[in-house]
């Protein structure tokens, strides 16, 4: 059980990591030394028009551990397909904390914002081994998006 608690741990962490997809070779350039074309606008080229939009980079974060398709399996975490209106704990086939499956929360914009800022805290026994999205933008578009998986 501790193995199982440090992986999930080191996943979490690794989840916190640049969710931008930075770069990690020189700026400007690009494999093999050549000169890396400029983009027009890089405000456009780099931010995605709609806060659905910005979300599904977000999310990128969040697809280490959970699957946002429909008729996908769960991974660690609950698929998220759908997740917007549904009483937590009850997705079928997951494995949930008795925590999670009594806490009669019900998913939704102002309860989705409060477990992603602070999953620990908002639900004391969660097995989310994630500390938490602390800026708000980002979290308001992650729900954005999320509302769309439907």
């Amino acid at each position: 059980m501790k193995r199982l608690l440090a992986l999930a741990a080191a996943l979490s962490l690794a989840a916190c990591g640049d969710a931008g997809g930075g770069s990690h070779g020189k700026a400007g350039s690009e494999p093999g030394g050549k000169a890396a074309a400029a983009p027009a606008s890089p405000a456009a080229a780099e931010t995605p028009a709609t806060p659905a939009e910005r979300g599904r980079k977000v999310f990128n974060q969040c697809a280490i551990c959970h699957a946002a398709e429909e008729g996908a399996g769960n991974r660690v975490g609950p698929n998220l397909f759908g997740v917007v209106g549904r009483k937590a704990g009850t997705l079928e086939g997951f494995s949930y904390s008795q925590a999670m499956k009594n806490s009669n929360i019900v998913w939704n914009e102002a309860t989705l914002d409060a477990y992603i800022e602070n999953p620990l805290q908002y639900v004391r026994g969660t097995r989310m081994a994630y500390a938490g999205l602390r800026n708000e933008q980002q979290r308001a578009d992650l729900i954005a998006y999320l509302k769309t998986l439907k």
